[in-house]
């Protein structure tokens, strides 16, 4: 999902609006501070996400097969594939992985995080708060063909890549499948709301020249 996405990325054509922009310093960093806020913001969001569901997923994600559900306390629910509690009692255990093979419960983590990654490749196409990052997609075949295989490779991978991949040998139900799918499109929502995020905010950091920025605060402090 990295290689492969760079690859994607790496064939957008060039814009006319490109013509409209002022030309960058050439000393200036290629990350710049606007990119910096995205990626933090990612980040954070993310790792977020991703702790709770693993250390509360027994309470958010369903379970619809008996022998993956959290036998004893919610039925309903997949049973935790942590090793133990905060106790330290144990959960998922080495009969239980013997018996029952790799957790469903972390598979699920697994490819929520992917997915929260193939969405967030559509906002990464736009690096300039441009609202609308679906601009151009349609013009762009080899994203759009790049795209598929990711989520292609992705279903293949939980669904049959067993022990290879350290999945559950009867991948996902369909329920968590569209919860998966739902966690990764919160990367487009985050995406729209770090735009109205100002970048000059101390909490974001500029790691190197930046003239775009600069010309941004010199024109906010003569307004």
């Amino acid at each position: 999902m990295d290689s492969l996405a760079s690859l994607a990325l790496a064939t957008e054509l060039p814009k006319e609006s490109l013509l409209l922009r002022k030309p960058q310093n050439r000393v200036d960093y290629i990350v710049s501070r606007k990119m910096i806020k995205h990626i933090l913001g990612q980040a954070i969001w993310q790792c977020l996400v991703l702790f709770v569901f693993l250390f509360a997923g027994e309470f958010l994600i369903p379970e619809s097969v008996e022998k993956y559900s959290w036998v004893g306390t919610n039925e309903n629910m997949v049973h935790p594939g942590r090793a133990a509690d905060w106790d330290g009692s144990e959960l998922y255990t080495r009969e239980m992985e013997e018996e029952l093979g790799p957790s469903r419960h972390l598979t699920f983590i697994f490819t929520a995080f992917v997915f929260m990654q193939i969405f967030n490749m559509f906002a990464a196409r736009k690096i300039h708060d441009e609202f609308n990052i679906f601009e151009g997609l349609h013009t762009n075949f080899i994203f759009m063909s790049i795209w598929v295989i990711i989520v292609f490779g992705q279903v293949i991978i939980t669904q049959y890549g067993g022990y290879v991949f350290v999945c559950c040998l009867d991948g996902l139900d369909m329920v968590q499948w569209l919860m998966a799918i739902a966690v990764g499109t919160t990367s487009l929502i985050l995406n729209v709301i770090l735009k109205f995020i100002p970048d000059d905010l101390p909490c974001i950091p500029q790691i190197g020249q930046d003239s775009v920025f600069d010309d941004y605060v010199a024109n906010k402090k003569s307004k």
